[in-house]
């Protein structure tokens, strides 16, 4: 049962995060007069918390708990942004130079390193006058550089241009504020190799130990295994995602076992039973044996948490298990759900942005469905056979991990992978394998013991190939949720669990409604989504990008440059939002006819407009043609574009994101004096029209 008394720390985190969407709606001053008042109300309110009433009475402090609570959060999340974001967001660039030091290493490629950064002084030169750059953190992006084994604390003197992280430019994209805002940053510098001169002194911390460790473990699998197993290792092992190939990536992710990739609780639970056979029971033996037990298991996972980069899903459940050892050295009884409360509570207050973050949610929504539904569907069905039983265990704690965070997943990811039950029961043993194994060999190699490499590369090789194999044997399903829809879902979870748990036949009755009304709403939004035809430039710099949605389907008009990875990730939101159900893809030179509208030669033609794509052949030999909408693509003659525009003064140009500076310039101060129409989409965003 989850209630106050044996769970409280599972409200206080309840109420926390709603005391920090209060400023969202009610911007408060850290020196104004409401938040006097705030710090008024928390003491009065501590204060009554502090004593003691009678059995009757104990409202009071229950009530007084609850306004601090949420008091409190609204001071923290306010004085939180005062502290790492104090001014205003930059409105343009400004090129800027100053001191950072690395706190996170968040991607390396061939030529380019990402890095989250503390600013220890950023001032701009003196062409853009002089700016101090205030925010804590920024995001620097080093291109054209060597650079590779970069650790927290290394310290760099950089120059380069500061701006703000730009809203989506393309419709339904995902927003990199958010994700970025979540880690504390909302400026980036781009910076050249040259410009970045690496500093002498650097700041020692844990983090930068746990790093070298970390580096030192990875450079020992990759100089004995393959390529792809040593990726695999780094990331499955310590979650050093750094090199992972991106093949081997979308094959975890295609058949639902991504999760294995991304260190969270799974990871420490089996960290925890390797050290529970080597340590023993936490709770056996006398107090000093248990306290002593206790110490040995908290600095083996907090190094663990170190290694790891300290994620989200790391840092939860490892407090999680912690404050459980704490209780069976002490001789505590700790209910699950207080420990979940209590580690969503601790990060909640230190980074009030955390829950923005999609793997803080569905880190804690994947454990609260494994501690609503993993029991139940367990004892559900019953095998003698030992290895029968276990398999249909591991089954069951991925269906319940699966319950609550579908929502989620469909909401940011447009997918939900079925085969992700067969693919646990494959990655759940195979990672027992890789961790094992990894870390046995590890420590043989130390002694000269190279020998047991072979095999374990070998079982990594085909742990990747199953994973590759099911991924497959997934359809491809991408799907829109609506925010209603997904709210709805959502609710069903909740009071079907609660149905559950606490045998309430009415929350039954209530959680297949709300499931009903998720399927209505869905249904309504495919058939809004089909009724609209439209065409959609999109925002891209690497050559043309275009869709046309006609009744579910999708014509894709496109350069033969663009890889499909890159289409991918530019068109998923709005195809999935769309509920796209068929992508015919298509070069720009090529032609096609449906029975609304028909391409040929550069040219499109609907019902009510005709777009071209410039240059175009047949636009200039059929002078008689209404052209609606200028595309330009190419810029080679300006004065016979100029000159074409000037023959429909009715046009609207569209500017692609690709075309070259100059001849944006200039077409652009061209439109304004004949005051002619013109779509900017590197300014504007993509461009959309209704066919």
């Amino acid at each position: 049962m989850i209630n106050l008394r044996n769970s409280p720390f599972l409200w206080f985190a309840l109420l926390l995060l709603l005391a920090y969407s209060v400023p969202q709606f009610i911007p408060l001053d850290p020196d104004g007069t409401l938040m006097t008042a705030l710090w008024v109300i928390t003491l009065v309110c501590g204060t009554i918390s502090l004593f003691k009433f009678k059995p009757g009475t104990q409202i009071r402090s229950t009530v007084a708990i609850g306004i601090l609570i949420m008091a409190g959060g609204i001071i923290r999340v306010t004085c939180f942004v005062e502290e790492i974001f104090p001014k205003e967001l930059l409105t343009s660039s400004v090129r800027m130079q100053g001191v950072v030091s690395v706190t996170e290493v968040l991607k390396v490629k061939e030529q380019s390193i990402t890095l989250k950064c503390r600013q220890e002084g950023l001032l701009s030169d003196s062409v853009s006058g002089y700016i101090r750059y205030s925010d804590k953190y920024i995001l620097v992006q080093i291109r054209q550089t060597d650079l590779r084994k970069v650790f927290p604390g290394d310290r760099f003197y950089i120059q380069g241009w500061v701006s703000a992280f730009n809203a989506p430019m393309n419709p339904h994209a995902f927003d990199i504020r958010k994700y970025y805002r979540s880690i504390g940053i909302r400026h980036q510098i781009s910076c050249k190799g040259p410009e970045v001169l690496p500093q002498i002194d650097s700041n020692n911390s844990l983090f930068r130990l746990t790093a070298k460790w970390q580096s030192i473990l990875c450079d020992i699998v990759s100089a004995h295994t393959s390529p792809e197993v040593a990726q695999l290792t780094n990331a499955l092992v310590w979650g050093d995602r750094t090199y992972m190939n991106e093949e081997i990536r979308d094959a975890f992710a295609d058949s639902g076992a991504m999760h294995v990739l991304s260190v969270s609780g799974m990871h420490m639970a089996m960290i925890y039973s390797m050290l529970l056979l080597f340590l023993g029971p936490p709770g056996a033996g006398t107090y000093a044996r248990r306290i002593f037990r206790f110490a040995c298991y908290a600095i083996a996972i907090i190094l663990y948490m170190g290694l790891t980069g300290a994620c989200p899903a790391v840092v939860r459940s490892g407090l999680m298990i912690l404050l459980y050892l704490l209780g069976k050295a002490m001789g505590w009884n700790t209910p699950i759900w207080n420990l979940l409360g209590f580690a969503a509570f601790l990060m909640l207050w230190i980074n009030p942005f955390v829950w923005m973050n999609v793997g803080f949610q569905l880190s804690f929504l994947a454990m609260a469905g494994i501690l609503f539904y993993a029991q139940p569907t367990i004892r559900y069905l019953s095998f003698k056979n030992i290895i029968l039983h276990r398999t249909w265990e591991i089954t069951a704690v991925s269906i319940a991990a699966q319950i609550f965070i579908l929502p989620v997943i469909l909401r940011q990811f447009y997918q939900f992978p079925l085969t992700f039950i067969a693919s646990s029961l494959v990655a759940m043993p195979a990672s027992y394998v890789i961790i094992f194994g990894s870390l046995i060999n590890i420590c043989l190699s130390v002694v000269g013991i190279d020998v047991l490499w072979h095999w374990y590369d070998i079982a990594g090789h085909w742990f990747i190939l199953c994973m590759k194999w099911m991924a497959g044997l997934n359809p491809e399903m991408n799907y829109s949720l609506p925010a209603l829809a997904g709210l709805l879902l959502f609710l069903m979870a909740v009071l079907f669990s609660l149905a559950l748990i606490y045998l309430w036949p009415l929350g039954k009755k209530a959680a297949y409604i709300a499931g009903l009304s998720a399927l209505i709403t869905l249904g309504c939004h495919r058939a809004k989504q089909w009724h609209v035809d439209e065409l959609i430039i999109y925002h891209h710099f690497k050559g043309l990008l275009a869709d046309v949605m006609v009744d579910g389907q999708c014509i894709s008009i496109q350069d033969t440059i663009i890889t499909p990875g890159s289409v991918e990730f530019v068109t998923r939101g709005n195809r999935c939002h769309r509920d796209v159900i068929h992508t015919i893809s298509t070069a720009d030179e090529h032609g096609f006819s449906t029975p609304k509208f028909n391409y040929t030669s550069r040219i499109l033609l609907f019902a009510n407009a005709t777009l071209l794509i410039w240059p175009a052949q047949d636009a200039e030999s059929n002078p008689n043609m209404v052209i609606t909408y200028l595309l330009v693509d190419q810029s080679t003659d300006l004065n016979a574009l100029k000159s074409f525009i000037c023959n429909y003064p009715d046009l609207m140009v569209i500017l692609p994101a690709y075309l070259k500076p100059y001849p944006r310039k200039v077409l652009i101060s061209f439109c304004v004096e004949q005051n002619i129409r013109y779509w900017d989409i590197s300014e504007q965003g993509y461009f959309k029209m209704p066919v």
